[in-house]
């Protein structure tokens, strides 16, 4: 079962339940996107069997982070080159999660709000960790956005993998985390989330921070701090979901007798899979609440792990006596021709089809069936 199939059978419906003017434009693209990925729609090349003369035609992907089918060699080529820039030190994973209170500021304002987390957490970890009682030097470490649970529900939170060294003030020797069994205080990690959160969004975006309930600034919030060994596991996880989408299809288990959708997930309590029906509009909704901003950058890196700190990475490497790993990425076999398997030739390209947006005359086809109907 694939989701672009759900979208042409179900995208009317759900227009016409929701309100057209109450889809975002960036969910209108990641529609259009998975409904043309692979298709004619976006051009693709001809090629022909030199052994048997098949032809077979190869459209392109559309590559949108929304899409189920796109990505997975983006995943696999981060993954690797992120795990060959692995330190010899202990690594830390920090998961700080926004309180269900303020979850409707992420869902009516998600380009502010999730940027103000991703500053809000970094900026906090930063602020402790530079103090002498905790660390007193300059981490890099890597944050990644997370807005969905295992059944598709919104639950933004951050994943932070921190390796335990640090530099310090001078930039020429290494200093580390003061405690032995955690980086730091979790308790005191998230009360400087939240008082960092709300100034930042009292400064920089006041009339959403008037729309916040004060008493969330009175709360607890919930951040999460366990050691993760070496650092694979930590990346392995995060990796799954740096350029996917807020499911894989192959949980998708196809319709039950009511006509609902069959949804594959593993419960976090027990680790057991189970399986939830939804009705194709609720799949839908769900899907595209985790659809980001156009150009939201939802991976960032900090301190002597960002671009612009290279030097300071290479430094840090030498002072542990890390060798330069190079980064084993992985193979993409030659296309062959699923008859015989000869080599495949192109032939000529195939332009992108031009057209009124697919997600559009979907409701227009819908809409004229109807009235032939009535």
């Amino acid at each position: 079962m694939k989701l672009a199939p759900i979208l042409r059978s179900h995208w009317p419906e759900y227009v016409a339940k929701v309100g057209s003017h109450r889809i975002a434009s960036a969910q209108w693209r990641a529609v259009e996107a998975v409904l043309a990925c692979r298709t004619a729609r976006m051009g693709g090349h001809r090629y022909d069997c030199s052994d048997c003369s098949q032809a077979h035609y190869v459209y392109h992907s559309c590559n949108h982070r929304a899409c189920p089918q796109c990505g997975g060699h983006d995943q696999q080529v981060w993954a690797a080159k992120q795990t060959a820039r692995l330190l010899p030190v202990p690594y830390y994973m920090l998961t700080p999660t926004v309180p269900q209170e303020l979850r409707r500021l992420f869902l009516h304002a998600p380009a502010a709000a999730y940027d103000v987390l991703l500053r809000a957490a970094s900026g906090a970890l930063r602020k402790i960790m530079g103090q002498s009682k905790h660390m007193g030097g300059e981490l890099g470490y890597l944050v990644m956005l997370h807005t969905w649970t295992r059944e598709m529900l919104h639950h933004p939170h951050l994943h932070m993998i921190v390796p335990a060294v640090g530099l310090d003030a001078s930039g020429c020797a290494l200093v580390y985390p003061r405690y032995q069994k955690y980086l730091l205080p979790h308790a005191l990690l998230a009360k400087e989330v939240r008082d960092t959160f709300a100034s930042i969004l009292l400064i920089d975006h006041r009339e959403l921070y008037n729309q916040v309930d004060p008493e969330i600034w009175k709360m607890k919030w919930n951040v999460n701090c366990r050691p993760v060994g070496r650092g694979k596991t930590a990346l392995r996880y995060v990796s799954a979901y740096v350029a996917k989408s807020a499911f894989n299809e192959t949980r998708l288990g196809g319709y039950d007798a009511q006509g609902r959708i069959r949804v594959w997930c593993t419960r976090s309590s027990d680790g057991h899979r189970h399986c939830i029906s939804l009705e194709p509009v609720e799949f839908i909704r769900r899907w595209l609440l985790h659809v980001l901003p156009k150009r939201f950058v939802r991976l960032r890196y900090y301190g002597w792990l960002s671009a612009a700190a290279k030097k300071s990475f290479a430094r840090v490497r030498f002072l542990l006596g890390a060798k330069v790993v190079t980064p084993v990425l992985p193979y993409l076999p030659p296309m062959c021709c699923s008859k015989c398997e000869g080599e495949l030739v192109r032939v000529r390209k195939i332009h992108p089809a031009r057209g009124p947006p697919l997600s559009l005359r979907l409701i227009h086809a819908a809409r004229a069936s109807k009235k032939g109907g009535a």
